[in-house]
Protein backbone atom coordinates (compact mmCIF):
# COMPACT_ATOMS: atom_id res chain seq x y z
CA UNK A 1 0.00 0.00 0.00
CA UNK A 2 1.54 3.48 -0.70
CA UNK A 3 0.62 6.59 1.28
CA UNK A 4 0.64 10.06 -1.21
CA UNK A 5 2.02 12.71 0.31
CA UNK A 6 2.16 11.00 3.77
CA UNK A 7 3.58 13.78 5.74
CA UNK A 8 4.45 13.49 9.72
CA UNK A 9 3.18 9.77 9.31
CA UNK A 10 -0.35 10.45 11.02
CA UNK A 11 -1.98 8.02 8.87
CA UNK A 12 0.54 5.56 8.35
CA UNK A 13 1.04 5.29 12.13
CA UNK A 14 -3.04 3.95 12.16
CA UNK A 15 -2.91 1.77 8.92
CA UNK A 16 0.81 0.40 8.86
CA UNK A 17 -0.21 -2.52 11.44
CA UNK A 18 -2.89 -3.39 9.52
CA UNK A 19 -1.16 -4.06 6.00
CA UNK A 20 1.53 -6.29 4.99
CA UNK A 21 3.75 -4.07 3.26
CA UNK A 22 3.12 0.27 3.22
CA UNK A 23 5.24 2.53 1.47
CA UNK A 24 4.81 7.02 2.30
CA UNK A 25 5.94 9.25 0.28
CA UNK A 26 6.56 13.14 0.57
CA UNK A 27 9.08 15.77 -0.46
CA UNK A 28 9.66 17.69 2.75
CA UNK A 29 12.48 15.80 4.80
CA UNK A 30 11.75 17.10 8.03
CA UNK A 31 7.59 15.38 7.72
CA UNK A 32 9.78 12.41 6.84
CA UNK A 33 11.90 12.91 9.92
CA UNK A 34 9.06 13.08 12.40
CA UNK A 35 7.17 9.73 10.14
CA UNK A 36 10.24 7.30 11.27
CA UNK A 37 8.05 5.34 13.78
CA UNK A 38 5.08 5.25 12.02
CA UNK A 39 6.02 1.67 10.75
CA UNK A 40 5.86 2.79 6.95
CA UNK A 41 8.95 2.49 4.42
CA UNK A 42 9.65 6.14 3.92
CA UNK A 43 10.71 7.39 0.44
CA UNK A 44 11.27 11.28 -0.46
CA UNK A 45 10.00 12.15 -3.83
CA UNK A 46 7.37 14.45 -5.33
CA UNK A 47 4.11 13.39 -6.38
CA UNK A 48 5.32 14.27 -10.41
CA UNK A 49 7.40 12.65 -10.54
CA UNK A 50 6.82 9.08 -8.37
CA UNK A 51 9.43 6.75 -8.50
CA UNK A 52 7.84 3.40 -8.47
CA UNK A 53 7.65 0.93 -10.79
CA UNK A 54 4.23 0.15 -12.58
CA UNK A 55 1.60 -2.09 -10.75
CA UNK A 56 3.44 -2.44 -7.44
CA UNK A 57 0.77 -1.37 -5.54
CA UNK A 58 -2.73 -3.42 -4.51
CA UNK A 59 -4.01 0.08 -2.91
CA UNK A 60 -2.99 3.80 -2.80
CA UNK A 61 -4.14 6.41 -0.66
CA UNK A 62 -3.98 10.22 -0.52
CA UNK A 63 -5.82 11.44 2.69
CA UNK A 64 -6.43 15.22 3.54
CA UNK A 65 -6.27 17.37 0.70
CA UNK A 66 -2.40 16.49 -0.34
CA UNK A 67 -3.23 15.24 -4.02
CA UNK A 68 -4.54 17.98 -5.47
CA UNK A 69 -2.42 21.31 -5.37
CA UNK A 70 -1.79 22.05 -8.90
CA UNK A 71 -4.04 23.31 -11.98
CA UNK A 72 -6.32 20.85 -13.21
CA UNK A 73 -4.22 19.38 -16.08
CA UNK A 74 -1.28 19.08 -14.00
CA UNK A 75 -4.05 17.14 -10.94
CA UNK A 76 -5.07 15.04 -13.84
CA UNK A 77 -1.81 14.23 -15.05
CA UNK A 78 -0.62 13.56 -11.46
CA UNK A 79 -3.43 10.75 -10.55
CA UNK A 80 -3.24 9.53 -13.90
CA UNK A 81 0.45 8.67 -12.57
CA UNK A 82 -0.42 7.51 -9.13
CA UNK A 83 -2.96 5.12 -10.92
CA UNK A 84 -0.16 3.60 -12.81
CA UNK A 85 0.92 2.24 -9.79
CA UNK A 86 -1.67 -0.02 -9.05
CA UNK A 87 -2.07 -3.54 -10.23
CA UNK A 88 -5.86 -4.22 -12.06
CA UNK A 89 -7.92 -4.39 -9.74
CA UNK A 90 -6.23 -2.55 -7.17
CA UNK A 91 -8.07 0.62 -5.53
CA UNK A 92 -7.22 4.10 -4.74
CA UNK A 93 -9.30 6.13 -2.11
CA UNK A 94 -8.85 10.01 -2.27
CA UNK A 95 -9.77 12.43 0.73
CA UNK A 96 -10.40 15.82 0.37
CA UNK A 97 -12.97 18.75 1.75
CA UNK A 98 -16.48 18.64 0.29
CA UNK A 99 -16.82 21.39 -2.15
CA UNK A 100 -20.49 21.26 -1.82
CA UNK A 101 -20.40 22.12 1.40
CA UNK A 102 -18.08 25.30 0.68
CA UNK A 103 -19.81 26.88 -1.51
CA UNK A 104 -22.59 27.42 0.92
CA UNK A 105 -19.93 28.94 3.32
CA UNK A 106 -16.99 30.14 0.59
CA UNK A 107 -14.98 31.91 4.01
CA UNK A 108 -13.83 30.67 7.10
CA UNK A 109 -11.51 31.71 10.06
CA UNK A 110 -9.59 29.98 12.94
CA UNK A 111 -6.77 30.72 15.47
CA UNK A 112 -5.61 28.83 17.72
CA UNK A 113 -2.60 28.90 20.16
CA UNK A 114 0.06 26.62 20.71
CA UNK A 115 1.12 25.21 23.70
CA UNK A 116 4.67 26.44 23.53
CA UNK A 117 3.92 29.83 23.11
CA UNK A 118 3.24 31.39 19.69
CA UNK A 119 -0.44 31.44 17.53
CA UNK A 120 -1.69 30.32 14.41
CA UNK A 121 -4.09 32.27 12.35
CA UNK A 122 -5.76 30.92 9.44
CA UNK A 123 -8.19 32.06 6.42
CA UNK A 124 -9.46 29.99 3.92
CA UNK A 125 -11.98 31.41 0.53
CA UNK A 126 -13.01 29.03 -1.63
CA UNK A 127 -14.24 29.91 -5.19
CA UNK A 128 -17.34 27.71 -6.16
CA UNK A 129 -16.99 28.49 -10.01
CA UNK A 130 -13.17 26.80 -9.86
CA UNK A 131 -13.05 24.84 -6.89
CA UNK A 132 -10.56 26.08 -5.53
CA UNK A 133 -9.94 26.87 -2.32
CA UNK A 134 -6.90 29.80 -1.10
CA UNK A 135 -5.76 29.25 2.26
CA UNK A 136 -3.37 31.82 4.01
CA UNK A 137 -1.86 30.73 7.45
CA UNK A 138 0.02 33.33 9.45
CA UNK A 139 2.19 31.69 12.55
CA UNK A 140 3.66 34.09 15.46
CA UNK A 141 6.14 32.49 17.49
CA UNK A 142 6.97 33.89 21.01
CA UNK A 143 9.53 36.07 19.61
CA UNK A 144 6.83 38.09 17.50
CA UNK A 145 8.46 36.70 14.14
CA UNK A 146 5.97 35.47 11.63
CA UNK A 147 5.89 32.83 8.99
CA UNK A 148 3.31 33.32 6.42
CA UNK A 149 2.13 30.38 3.91
CA UNK A 150 -0.79 29.93 1.17
CA UNK A 151 -2.09 27.08 -0.47
CA UNK A 152 -4.39 26.60 -3.02
CA UNK A 153 -6.26 23.25 -2.77
CA UNK A 154 -8.61 21.76 -6.16
CA UNK A 155 -11.82 20.41 -4.88
CA UNK A 156 -13.54 18.61 -6.85
CA UNK A 157 -17.54 17.83 -6.80
CA UNK A 158 -19.10 14.36 -7.12
CA UNK A 159 -20.02 14.99 -11.14
CA UNK A 160 -15.96 16.29 -11.83
CA UNK A 161 -15.05 13.05 -10.67
CA UNK A 162 -17.08 10.71 -12.73
CA UNK A 163 -15.25 12.30 -15.69
CA UNK A 164 -11.47 12.60 -13.48
CA UNK A 165 -11.78 8.97 -12.62
CA UNK A 166 -11.55 7.57 -16.44
CA UNK A 167 -9.66 10.29 -17.58
CA UNK A 168 -6.85 8.50 -14.91
CA UNK A 169 -7.31 5.22 -16.27
CA UNK A 170 -9.90 4.38 -13.27
CA UNK A 171 -13.27 3.34 -12.33
CA UNK A 172 -15.10 5.40 -10.27
CA UNK A 173 -16.99 3.00 -7.52
CA UNK A 174 -18.33 5.63 -4.61
CA UNK A 175 -18.23 9.07 -3.19
CA UNK A 176 -18.77 8.95 0.17
CA UNK A 177 -17.32 11.38 3.04
CA UNK A 178 -16.41 10.12 6.76
CA UNK A 179 -20.28 11.02 7.65
CA UNK A 180 -21.09 8.59 4.95
CA UNK A 181 -18.86 5.74 4.65
CA UNK A 182 -20.46 3.39 6.79
CA UNK A 183 -24.23 3.50 4.53
CA UNK A 184 -24.95 3.14 1.28
CA UNK A 185 -26.24 6.30 0.11
CA UNK A 186 -26.74 7.58 -3.73
CA UNK A 187 -25.40 10.95 -3.22
CA UNK A 188 -23.52 13.06 -1.08
CA UNK A 189 -24.59 15.37 1.78
CA UNK A 190 -24.00 18.25 1.16
CA UNK A 191 -23.03 19.11 4.50
CA UNK A 192 -20.61 16.50 4.85
CA UNK A 193 -17.18 17.55 6.10
CA UNK A 194 -15.37 16.10 3.59
CA UNK A 195 -15.57 14.27 0.47
CA UNK A 196 -14.01 10.33 -0.11
CA UNK A 197 -13.30 8.96 -4.05
CA UNK A 198 -12.87 5.49 -3.87
CA UNK A 199 -11.61 3.86 -7.29
CA UNK A 200 -10.34 1.28 -9.19
CA UNK A 201 -7.65 0.38 -11.75
CA UNK A 202 -9.34 -0.72 -15.34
Amino acid sequence: MLDLACGHGRHARAISPEVGVLVGIDRNPDYLARARRSGAHLVRGDLRALPFRPGAFDAIYSWYSSLFMYADGENLRVLAAAARLLRPGGRMLVHHDNPLRLARQTEARAGWDLAGGGRVEETSRFDPATGVDVCERHLTRRDGTVLAGTARLRYYRPEEWAALAPGAGLRLLRITSTWQADSITERLDDDAPDLIALAEKV
